[in-house]
């Protein structure tokens, strides 16, 4: 009976993993879809590559990431917060999420735009943070998300905040006796150029 080589086993397994991640992100692209069915049934949606914005360019590495067409950049400030927003998005679909931008809420007295979740990653509703400034900004940045969603994705664009930090830093804060976020709910933390991602639920950082 013929052996198997080495380079036949590899080809096996990287086509096994392709097949796995195929799968995965139809699953995650249905739950998206079924999310939007729901909760923004006369919604248009627009493929974010397929997009020219005035101030900013689109990443190339955007295709299958939607947006809401009422979301879309009206003046050069909500572009810069798009191409944030573009950006998170495109390091989760990297990790085999899918992504949909999500429309905005307007008060209907003042007009100004609501605090919410910013999109549906993998059929669940996120609120997206950037930090840029202090270690300090992680809670900040968090408790605010617990007042508009229970799921947040924190990106950490400061390099001299590590992993390590950023998590005893987190784990300290919602183990603090002031502490009223409550642990329902997802975190996602990024990290630095190679855009490291990991994935937690919120009550794995609750000490026993």
């Amino acid at each position: 009976m013929k052996q198997p080589t080495e380079e036949s086993s590899n080809t096996n397994i990287q086509k096994r993993q392709q097949t796995f991640a195929a799968e995965r992100l139809a699953k995650n692209v249905a739950a998206n879809e079924a999310i939007i069915k729901k909760e923004f049934p006369n919604e248009t949606w627009i493929q974010i590559d397929n997009l020219k914005l005035k101030h900013v360019t689109i990443p190339k590495n955007a295709t299958g990431i939607f947006v809401a067409k009422s979301r879309l950049p009206i003046n050069k400030q909500e572009e810069l917060d798009f191409f944030k927003e573009i950006k998170s998005a495109i390091i989760l679909k990297k990790y085999g999420s899918s992504v949909t931008l999500i429309p905005r809420v307007k008060d209907p007295i003042s007009g100004r735009f609501l605090s919410g979740p910013d999109a549906i990653v993998d059929g669940t509703l996120f609120e997206f943070k950037e930090v840029t400034g202090s270690i300090d900004k992680i809670g900040a940045r968090f408790l605010d998300s617990r007042r508009q969603e229970n799921n947040v994705y924190i990106r950490v664009a400061n390099s001299n905040l590590s992993k390590r930090k950023v998590f005893d830093y987190f784990g300290r804060y919602v183990n603090n006796k002031n502490y009223k976020g409550g642990y329902k709910g997802n975190i996602i933390f990024s990290f630095g150029d190679e855009e490291r991602t990991y994935f937690f639920k919120i009550k794995d950082f609750k000490k026993p």
